[in-house]
């Protein structure tokens, strides 16, 4: 199997994940008490805190698909000024909105403690005065696009160095456009039959 069509679905499967959580936490706080179970155990019977074992645990792929790319396939320097600088940048905003997300709304908020049911205070500092949704999502987009920048051997960002921030950008806007989204997500999820109106 080539890289290309094994990294497309391996980076997708966080997506899948948090999209399944955001959509039917119902169905998940049921999955916490079948087969998770023992997660549940270890995280004290708190729903978010299995999510964010989850999420953290589901990290692998990316990793592996961004560390294989990267470390294995290719041989590593450092790009010209003209890309390292840039993609400093990125990298630098992207932390920062990460950080950001994570100070104004903690983990639970992060881990979807709201949907699971936990109170969780709506945000409005920032990052999220930004007029921006889903800033981490951004901080991620931005942080695998300067990385790539800051390694990049060409300025070509159609050239085959740049596949891997190309999915997930495209993951990404799939959360937050639709794996994520209540209104266009629930809007298929209900045509296609797995969601009823409430």
């Amino acid at each position: 199997m080539s890289f290309e069509l094994a990294a497309f679905p391996l980076l997708g499967i966080e997506r899948f994940l948090y999209g399944y959580i955001y959509q039917f936490p119902e169905s998940f706080m049921r999955c916490c008490k079948g087969p998770l179970k023992p997660l549940l155990d270890f995280d004290e019977g708190v729903y978010w805190q299995v999510a964010k074992h989850l999420g953290v645990g589901i990290k692998v792929f990316q990793f592996g698909v961004v560390g294989y790319d990267l470390f294995l396939r290719r041989s590593l320097s450092l790009a010209e000024p003209a890309l390292l600088c840039p993609g400093l940048g990125l990298v630098g905003l992207g932390q920062l909105l990460n950080s950001a997300t994570f100070k104004a709304i903690g983990a639970k908020g992060v881990y979807y403690g709201a949907q699971l049911g936990y109170d969780v205070p709506w945000a409005t500092g920032f990052p999220y005065n930004l007029g921006i949704g889903d800033p981490q999502y951004w901080g991620v987009i931005f942080s695998v696009w300067g990385f790539y920048l800051c390694l990049a051997g060409e300025r070509n960002l159609l050239a085959p160095h740049f596949l891997v921030p190309w999915l997930e950008t495209f993951w990404y806007i799939m959360s937050m456009k639709l794996l994520e989204h209540s209104g266009n997500g629930g809007r298929i999820l209900k045509a296609l039959g797995f969601k009823k109106d409430k």
